[in-house]
């Protein structure tokens, strides 16, 4: 029995070691050379999606069993508030219709294409990284929902992240926080553009490229620009903290924290935002083309000949009437 022992752990120490160096070499091929590996990690993700959703299920089974047990009286006050909200949103959809109308008739007679559109579907994150540096989520969408990379994400009416990484039944998220992810966004009350990038985990963003004459306050609200195209434009982005404003004397540009408008550690759902691209109005036909410089230079020499003729023509002599003998 002491000689299996024996035997049996050097054996398991070295292939301890053998999966220890491979999941270093991995590590570093991964750091170095991300895109060579992107078809491994999809093979990955595909198969522990099952083993995530099997995780997440008592979770989603205890929301819904504490949602079907609710008392009587709470959703029945839970259901008068949602009428009064569906009617007030009924009465600004009119609204909304009506200025649609109307802006659709000016774009038609400025002979301008339409203004894009959105679609929305929510999906639910099934995995948060615990880096402090990368911000990076899981959700229970993918490909075979038509969810595809560089999509935005949206937390309510805030700008949650992108996506950047794909599979059949899931995608990855990059949250705004993260270090790698940057932004361009303008402040609401001035229109000053500027990039709000990510610090890390717990940390506000670090709104850069404002001058040093930058009027931005405590409480400012920077909402994205839509430069880039990527990020439609006027979704809230972050709110400049206290005393998150300094102007250091010299320097070409001003330091400014803003906390990012996304609990990023409560969200649980989330909305992807598909675009459809306005249809552009009929253009009107071009003019014609002038003529090319032979054939002005042609016309141009037939005038310039019939005016020389004119001018070379005896003139011819005036009768005088009356006149005596």
């Amino acid at each position: 029995m002491n000689d299996v022992n024996y035997h049996s752990t050097p054996g398991f120490s070295f292939r301890f070691m053998v999966l220890l160096l491979g999941a270093l070499t991995l590590m570093a091929v991964d750091y170095r050379h991300s895109e060579s590996l992107r078809p491994i990690r999809t093979v990955s993700l595909m198969l522990v999606y099952p083993v995530l959703v099997s995780v997440d299920s008592p979770h989603r089974f205890y929301n819904r069993t504490v949602g079907f047990f609710s008392s009587q009286t709470q959703l029945a006050l839970e259901n008068t508030a949602l009428k009064e909200q569906i009617q007030t949103y009924a009465a600004q959809q009119r609204v909304l219709s009506s200025v649609q109308q109307e802006n659709a008739h000016l774009r038609a007679m400025l002979n301008a294409a339409p203004s894009d559109s959105y679609t929305f579907g929510l999906a639910e994150i099934l995995e948060a990284a615990n880096d402090r540096v990368r911000g990076l989520m899981l959700l229970n969408k993918g490909a075979n929902d038509g969810v595809h990379e560089s999509q935005v994400v949206l937390s309510g009416e805030n700008i949650y992240g992108q996506i950047v990484n794909v599979t059949p039944f899931s995608s990855k998220v990059l949250q705004l926080i993260d270090r790698n992810h940057t932004i361009p966004v303008r402040n609401q009350r001035t229109g000053e553009r500027a990039l709000a990038s990510g610090m890390g985990r717990g940390q506000p963003l670090e709104i850069r490229n404002l001058p040093g004459s930058s009027d931005v306050k405590e409480g400012d609200i920077f909402v994205s620009s839509g430069l880039g195209g990527l990020y439609p434009p006027g979704f809230p982005v972050a709110k400049v903290i206290p005393q998150g404003v300094e102007f250091k004397q010299g320097a070409p540009s001003a330091t400014v924290k803003a906390a990012p408008l996304v609990n990023y550690e409560a969200t649980r759902d989330v909305l992807l935002i598909w675009r459809k691209p306005g249809i552009p109005e009929p253009q009107p036909l071009p003019a014609p083309e002038p003529k090319n410089a032979s054939d002005a230079t042609s016309d141009r020499d037939t005038k310039k000949d019939s005016q020389q003729t004119n001018e070379s023509k005896p003139e011819t002599p005036v009768r005088q009437s009356g006149g005596g003998r």
